[in-house]
């Protein structure tokens, strides 16, 4: 979510936008009325559908899993978040002083087993807990395990409708009409909404592909500021050996092969 006061929308302010966009006038609809609260659940499909965009880095984050424990290689992940497994995405250890004393680069949950036998360190991850490729030894006991992770944005929470139609529809609390949109560029959000939302009305249909460029327009400006860099990171490094074809190779060899990480 944006700090930028000029980036920030409530959710009063985004039921407007989206409705400015669908209509060109300067609407506003009561809260209490369905046609706010139909709106309002666009803009939450919104927020999750852009979620899933630019590899999850909108909503990336750090979390720390505690301290390693001797001779433990599995540990348990809350339901709220996701590992993050991205290009350079990897699982470390820090000591107390914030230093990376080891990377653990993700490999697939299957390949896993192969390597128990190395020295390195890998990781593997399962929607309720992340693996490691062997347990901790006594050196890396107590360094905290940090993890790169992905969250769900944070949604409006409407009250429920009545299961009674003749009965008054319950009011949106203010905290929810004053909440912000959870998006450092809140205009993505509300271009995406009115699109979803003119897919369902039969009169703003014929808008819908307008309004699909309008937001994708948008979001990939968006992720072409979010990506551009001015150095190239470093790659892990690696050894190559030189083999010979004159003379028979031995398969005990002393060096290591080229997808051992030092």
């Amino acid at each position: 979510m944006s700090d930028n006061p000029d980036l920030l929308l409530t959710l009063d302010e985004a039921v407007e936008e989206v409705l400015g966009q669908l209509t060109g006038l300067d609407l506003a609809y009561d809260p209490t009325y369905d046609r706010y609260r139909v709106i309002a659940r666009a803009l939450n499909r919104a927020l999750r559908a852009n979620a899933l965009e630019h590899e999850w880095s909108w909503y990336a984050g750090t979390l720390s899993l505690g301290s390693a424990q001797a001779g433990v290689s599995a540990y348990a992940l809350p339901n709220t978040i996701r590992p993050r497994v991205t290009l350079d995405d990897a699982a470390r250890l820090v000591d107390t002083g914030g230093v990376v004393r080891t990377w653990a680069y993700f490999l697939p949950r299957e390949a896993l087993h192969k390597y128990g036998h190395r020295s390195g360190l890998w990781a593997a991850h399962m929607p309720d807990r992340i693996l490691f490729s062997r347990p901790f030894g006594h050196g890396e006991v107590g360094l905290d395990i940090q993890i790169p992770v992905q969250r769900e944005p944070v949604m409006f929470r409407l009250p429920r409708p009545p299961e009674d139609p003749e009965d008054p529809i319950e009011e949106v609390d203010d905290d929810v009409r004053e909440q912000r949109i959870d998006f450092a560029y809140p205009d993505v959000i509300t271009h995406r909404a009115a699109y979803l939302y003119a897919q369902t009305d039969p009169v703003m249909q014929p808008r819908v592909q307008t309004l699909e460029g309008a937001y994708k327009d948008l979001m990939y400006q968006a992720i072409e500021r979010d990506t551009n860099f001015t150095d190239a990171p470093v790659q892990n490094e690696f050894l190559v050996p030189v083999q010979n074809g004159i003379y028979p190779e031995s398969r005990y060899r002393p060096y290591p092969l080229a997808d051992e990480r030092l």
